[in-house]
């Protein structure tokens, strides 16, 4: 019979980072640092850009 370890226990134990909870930090902070921006810096303008020609329905959209 196999020993059954977790994937969280195993990643204790090896010190290494799960990748997706890395990745959606990583894409926190880069937020936050695009918002902390002051002056008409592309990233910015792109980050906080909405379409004026298009209108969206309000609530989810529906799935398929």
């Amino acid at each position: 019979m196999r020993i059954r370890i977790r994937s969280s226990t195993l990643r204790q134990l090896s010190k290494i980072r799960d990748a997706a909870a890395y990745a959606k930090l990583s894409k926190i902070r880069w937020a936050g640092h695009v918002m902390r921006f002051n002056d008409n810096r592309w990233t910015r303008a792109v980050s906080d850009w909405t379409p004026r020609d298009v209108n969206r329905k309000t609530g989810r959209p529906p799935t398929r």
